[in-house]
């Protein structure tokens, strides 16, 4: 009898253990689930690059310990078919953890590849495979890293001959972010359809909003000052004001300070750990929702990126339309319905009249989306075949 013919293996670096909330975790486990739709088997890596980089959702703090992300993965994981033997996680200390040393580097070296998704890791063990590719989820501030060669994500990227970026724009003659000397591909995000279900939406569910306030400073290039989300949701933040009749949810990180503004403009607060504290929770908090208000960091609207936001693609998928703030995607994303663009309060309103007037189209219209351009196993197919992986 024939031996059997082992299936082609993946290597998949990510940080969903680092940082146990649902909106991570499915950030990367929606490339694993599209991979092994795709055939592959996947080993799962992470690696403790620096102090305090872990969250610990018993204390609510960051810690060098590495407890928590072990024990998140130990559950997590076997629900996606990967087991002790085919995750490792290496701490601070340089203890590889689950699969142990010896068998990461084998699977490393078998590995048809290793796809790094976002997370700044790099450690000489995966060097041994010579096909690798980095994901850039956060563009501008990724490439004014790499171009100053300042932080993990700069040194992340000089050892990955293939670079993706949500910066779909790159290169455009409006976009303003530098390609700092190296090529971008374009990547979109993510999402296995098969994790969501569309679901009969309430009449009365709220436009559903879930962002961080600011995560860290501003950048300066070309002599001009890049932010993050506080900037733009400050434009639209009276919204429930001008749109009495439809309650408004968010579930904000990092403002705590705004809390009493947010109030006065109308805006009913949740605690954002809550609504993400697992993958369960996070579904049930997309689902009660009407929409997405899909609000982009500043540096992703003033430079013209292209970025697509991945929570959004999770609300398409639930058959929830999304209001995107545009970033450029309208270039390479159709959105007469299911997505409906804005740059400011009065484009913000103009389409949740639009939608409130056509909402099962635009429902249908949303899941739709989902399916034919961020499927999880369409869209990394694709990018195995660009970066000459398959």
């Amino acid at each position: 009898m024939a031996k059997a013919r082992a299936k082609p293996l993946a290597v998949v670096v990510g940080g969903v253990g680092k940082l146990p909330v649902a909106g991570v975790s499915l950030y990367v486990l929606h490339h694993v689930v599209g991979l092994q739709q795709l055939g592959y088997d996947v080993h799962y890596v992470e690696r403790q690059n620096r102090s305090g980089e872990c969250f610990d959702p018993g204390t609510n703090q960051m810690t060098d310990d590495a407890a928590p992300a072990l024990t998140c993965l130990r559950d997590l994981l076997p629900r996606f078919s990967i087991d002790e033997s085919s995750f490792s996680f290496v701490d601070l200390e340089g203890v590889c953890h689950g699969s142990g040393w010896k068998a990461l580097e084998k699977a490393v070296v078998r590995a048809d590849f290793v796809l790094t998704v976002a997370d700044p890791t790099w450690f000489d063990v995966l060097e041994l495979n010579a096909r690798r590719a980095y994901i850039d989820g956060d563009p501008l501030f990724t490439q004014i890293a790499v171009e100053t060669g300042v932080g993990s994500r700069a040194v992340a990227a000089t050892h990955y001959d293939v670079l993706f970026s949500y910066g779909t724009r790159i290169g455009r003659p409006d976009c303003t972010i530098p390609d700092a000397g190296r090529r971008w591909l374009p990547a979109r995000p993510v999402v296995a359809t098969s994790l969501w279900h569309v679901e009969t939406v309430r009449p009365d569910a709220p436009v559903g909003a879930l962002l961080h306030w600011s995560a860290g400073a501003d950048v300066r290039h070309g002599g001009i000052d890049y932010g993050h989300k506080d900037r733009e949701f400050s434009r639209v933040v009276d919204a429930p004001l001008r749109v009495p009749g439809r309650r408004f949810v968010l579930a904000l990180g990092g403002g705590g300070s705004q809390k009493s503004r947010l109030l006065d403009a109308g805006w009913g607060l949740t605690d954002p750990l809550e609504a993400t504290r697992s993958i369960d929770a996070y579904r049930s908090f997309v689902g009660e929702c009407w929409t997405d208000l899909g609000v982009a960091k500043h540096a992703y609207v003033a430079s013209r990126s292209g970025w697509f936001s991945d929570r959004s693609t999770c609300y398409l998928a639930s058959g929830r339309p999304v209001l995107h703030q545009d970033t450029g995607y309208t270039d390479w994303l159709d959105t007469d319905h299911g997505v409906l663009p804005f740059s400011d309060l009065e484009s913000l309103v103009e389409a949740l009249e639009r939608l409130e007037a056509d909402y099962e189209r635009h429902a249908t219209a949303a899941r739709r989306i989902a399916e034919e351009h961020f499927e999880a196993r369409t869209v990394i197919a694709e990018m195995l075949d660009e970066a000459g992986f398959r």
